[in-house]
């Protein structure tokens, strides 16, 4: 792995970029948080699920939390982008038990184009929510909820009168690939049994496979399997030889140890923090 898949923030991550200079992702990643992610000028090219969307000014993905993505450059000097990431129990302060999961059933993965007024629009509540991150003070949490709610609410909104934008399909084995890895990350897999599962050869899908996700084979499984490793850390109450069962690690050795290279702290540490930090 060249670095961690995993990008870690707080409750609550706003920034602003502009790039001009080509820029790849050196790995996939993935965040235990929502993402939404407004172009606002030149192109970047983004890959989620199995498709590949050349991202132009008014573009703007929503992805769910542990949703393995990755972006790069290409061709394109300039991109200019806005990002926020946000953990909807963030939202409490504002919001019931029952409004959070009707916000969670507003927030569906999808890629969708907004008109130029709406793009401004969605700037604007972007900038608001990023000056009111810098704040302290009386009440400040809270109309920092309220600038990321209406920065959601806005483009749900949006994402509910506009059908999602085309992209390009990856190379079908390529598909046929992630989806025998997403399939069958919990088993012992060889680089073998991908390309015959795919009826390609090794060297084929080795050099395929990376120009499309930016990933190797072993890299995209390793981070797919720490993804898992990941969530059920923080969601479940399994054991770590429980998750090495339902990870497809050999063993809660071979767990710790992938996962502490990456993460920086062993599993158990990190499960113990987050308990803490809730």
């Amino acid at each position: 792995m060249k670095r961690t898949a995993f990008s870690p923030h707080n409750d609550l991550y706003i920034q602003y970029l502009k790039n001009t200079e080509k820029h790849n992702m050196p790995v996939q990643h993935y965040h235990d948080m929502y993402e939404i992610y407004l172009q606002l000028g030149g192109r970047r090219y983004f890959f989620y699920d199995n498709t590949c969307y050349a991202l132009e000014r008014g573009d703007v993905a929503i992805i769910k939390p542990f949703d393995i993505h990755y972006g790069e450059s290409r061709e394109s000097d300039y991109y200019e982008r806005y990002v926020i990431n946000f953990n909807d129990e963030g939202l409490r302060p504002l919001l019931s038990s029952e409004e959070l999961n009707m916000l969670r059933e507003r927030l569906s993965p999808c890629v969708i184009h907004l008109t130029e007024e709406q793009t401004q629009e969605a700037y604007r509540l972007f900038r608001r929510a990023d000056e009111y991150s810098a704040r302290n003070g009386f009440l400040s949490k809270k109309l920092l909820c309220s600038a990321v709610l209406q920065v959601i609410m806005h483009i749900t909104d949006c994402a509910g009168e506009f059908t999602v934008i085309k992209g390009k399909s990856a190379d079908p084995q390529i598909v046929s690939a992630l989806k025998y890895l997403n399939t069958n990350y919990k088993s012992g897999i060889t680089l073998d049994d991908v390309a015959a599962a795919v009826n390609t050869s090794k060297y084929h899908l080795c050099r395929r496979f990376h120009d499309t996700t930016g990933a190797t084979i072993f890299e995209y499984l390793n981070n797919l399997r720490l993804a898992k490793v990941h969530n059920m850390l923080i969601n479940t109450d399994c054991t770590i030889d429980e998750i090495v069962k339902e990870t497809g690690f050999s063993s809660s050795v071979n767990l710790t140890r992938a996962f502490k290279k990456l993460y920086g702290i062993p599993p158990t540490e990190f499960r113990k923090a987050y308990v803490g930090r809730k």
